[in-house]
């Protein structure tokens, strides 16, 4: 795996002048902070509250953090989002003299934050299961724009953990998928158009949480695999990512006893970050933790020690997703570290430098004279005129990510004559909308296993066509599907949305049509699909674990 060296601008930040003057400036913008404005650069943190509270604004201005990290509870409509966003800026800007990075875990799918202003795209696995490096691409590019357009500057995607545990309760469809040469392709794609829209990439979780049983929000991972096969499987969609200038890679909590020689958390290891990423790999992108306060870290040590082992490991930027004590405490900890000795002046400039040139090369901040400016952000009338392709690329997502699993083909409503009677059974009020609005003939919308019960019961006569959907892996819904395949006189699909390896190990497994998101785009398509209107895929390239 060779290394690259990173150019003197990355994709989308383009720098008037020349490489010397760009280095003296930020030479003479570092020896005017002070200790306690670099350590704060190093910190990434949450604020409360969706607008600039007296408590937000405390905390902005007492550890001059380099970046703010948003999530649900940060956000209202896009209007509103935009002026907290601004005024976090001001704050910082006027207390620091630095803009923020604005960060947010937008990835598509399950894991969304704004729902308000951005697509609401179905996320990596169906842009996997498509495998198109363009479609990727596209997608990336628009919801980069959307997000700089609000005032976001980095988006904490994409994972780009090859998911090859069928039993993986964290990234499942936050994944491309199972191989690692889809994964690498799709993600380098789609850090490609992230960063062309001059919104930041954030690969992660180094170095792979795809083959885990367990969530390091709740424990610390540990995996039995060596190197070797790290690199065989783990570590190519990084690599792709390395190759891409990937702005920054988030490390995991993930622990490899037989490479490491103990369950030290990657996060706070320097074989990991410093040898492996940095000098092996050749990564001179920012290094960012995950949240420091997930149990995996936090359960194993106080988070001030970690902090400070995680940037001895080579961290550029601690994550501290809430606004509490954790933030003072990780901040008087590293502060502590340098006057003790532990940590170098220069080791803390080596990371502030790295936050300081990605800023200017993502047109986050200039240098005039020795003072940091914010800069204001500006598209081509092509680059906004592009998100008008938004709605269509994400219905042509959204329909082609559809895959049939079956022994025959894909029993439509329109087949529906050939049986006694036919139903839906679903819960969710975008099916449900788009199936009354847009009635199919002889099919009958219920909303629950009861009301199928009693419907059945009324019709003695014949075949019934069911489609049953379940949009989470819920034991109760896992196993009425399981007792309606075995009904006498049931012809069952099921129409699987979401995480599709819980409906996958139904042994033996029914029909299955899966479209891997719960968007509302993606259950539109499910509707389309069941009325007829296209066939879906019959061909994945995704081990489902299917027995």
């Amino acid at each position: 795996m060779a290394g690259i060296v990173v150019a003197g601008l990355a994709a989308g930040g383009v720098v008037a002048g020349s490489t010397m003057k760009r280095e003296a400036d930020i030479k003479a913008l570092l020896a005017g902070m002070s200790l306690d404005r670099k350590i704060g650069q190093m910190m990434m943190v949450g604020v409360p509250g969706a607008e600039i509270t007296p408590q937000a604004r405390a905390i902005i201005q007492g550890c001059n953090p380099g970046g703010i990290i948003l999530f649900g509870y940060n956000l209202a409509s896009r209007g509103k989002t935009a002026a907290f966003i601004a005024d976090m800026q001001k704050t910082a800007i006027d207390s620091a003299g630095l803009p923020l990075f604005i960060s947010i875990d937008q990835e598509g799918g399950r894991v969304r934050r704004i729902m308000d202003g951005v697509t609401q795209f179905p996320g990596n696995m169906p842009l996997g299961v498509v495998n198109d490096g363009d479609l990727s691409y596209r997608t990336a590019r628009i919801l980069g724009i959307e997000l700089r357009l609000m005032g976001v500057n980095m988006n904490l995607a994409p994972a780009i953990d090859v998911n090859n545990n069928p039993e993986n309760p964290v990234i499942n469809t936050r994944s491309f998928g199972s191989d690692p040469a889809v994964v690498a392709a799709m993600g380098r794609a789609y850090i490609r158009g992230l960063q062309e829209s001059r919104c930041m990439a954030v690969g992660k979780h180094f170095p792979g949480h795809g083959d885990t049983d367990s969530d390091s929000h709740h424990v610390l991972p540990v995996i039995g695999y060596d190197l070797e096969h790290l690199k065989k499987v783990e570590l190519p969609p990084f690599a792709a990512a390395i190759d891409e200038n990937v702005s920054a890679i988030m490390s995991a909590h993930i622990s490899y006893p037989s490479i490491l020689g103990d369950e030290t958390p990657a996060t706070l290891s320097e074989k990991m970050l410093s040898g492996l990423l940095r000098d092996e790999m050749g990564h001179r992108g920012l290094v960012i933790t995950d949240d420091m306060e997930m149990n995996a870290v936090s359960k194993l040590m106080d988070l001030g020690e970690a902090a400070v082992r995680s940037v001895e490991a080579g961290t550029d930027i601690i994550l501290i997703s809430t606004s509490g004590r954790s933030v003072g405490l990780i901040h008087a900890a590293l502060l502590k570290a340098v006057a003790d000795g532990r940590l170098p002046v220069e080791r803390i400039d080596e990371s502030v430098r790295r936050i300081i040139m990605a800023k200017i090369r993502y047109s986050i901040l200039e240098i005039d004279s020795g003072r940091a400016l914010p800069v204001k952000i500006e598209y081509s009338k092509g680059e906004l005129d592009s998100l008008v392709e938004a709605a269509g690329l994400n219905r042509e997502l959204s329909r082609r990510a559809l895959y049939y699993h079956g022994a025959g083909p894909f029993v439509t409503a329109a087949d529906g004559g050939a049986y006694a009677a036919s139903y839906i059974v679903t819960a969710s009020p975008v099916m449900r909308r788009e199936l009354l609005e847009k009635p199919v003939r002889d099919l009958l919308v219920l909303g629950s296993s009861a009301d199928l019960a009693a419907a059945i019961a009324r019709r003695k006569d014949g075949r019934s066509l069911v489609y049953f959907h379940i949009d989470r892996p819920e034991p109760a819904l896992l196993a009425e599907a399981a007792r309606l395949r075995d009904m006498s006189g049931v012809t069952l699909v099921v129409l699987c949305t979401g995480n599709p390896f819980p409906v996958a190990a139904i042994t033996p497994l029914p029909p299955v049509l899966f479209s891997f998101s719960n968007t509302d785009e993606s259950l539109r398509q499910v509707v389309a699909c069941v009325r007829g209107e296209f066939r879906p895929r019959t061909e994945v390239n995704l081990y489902l674990g299917i027995r």
